[in-house]
């Protein structure tokens, strides 16, 4: 019963206890490399995020393949 009430808990706050998380991570990357290199961080994450998202690599592919027609 109480494990239900946890799992309950965490399903309906979700986006919550995510943003914890991201925000201790980046508080932890701040303080430790700073401002500059974890903003570099950051964005090599994001880069990577979208990299591997599949349509993401389709439209790339399509892309590419059309330049290399022209």
């Amino acid at each position: 019963m109480m494990l239900e009430k946890i799992i309950e808990n965490f399903i309906l706050n979700f986006k919550k206890y995510l943003y914890a998380v991201l925000g201790l991570i980046s508080g932890i990357l701040l303080v430790e490399y700073g401002l500059l290199k974890t903003i570099f961080i950051l964005l090599l994450a994001i880069i990577g995020f979208k990299l591997g998202d599949r349509d993401f690599q389709e439209k790339l592919k399509k892309q590419i393949l059309n330049r290399l027609k022209d």
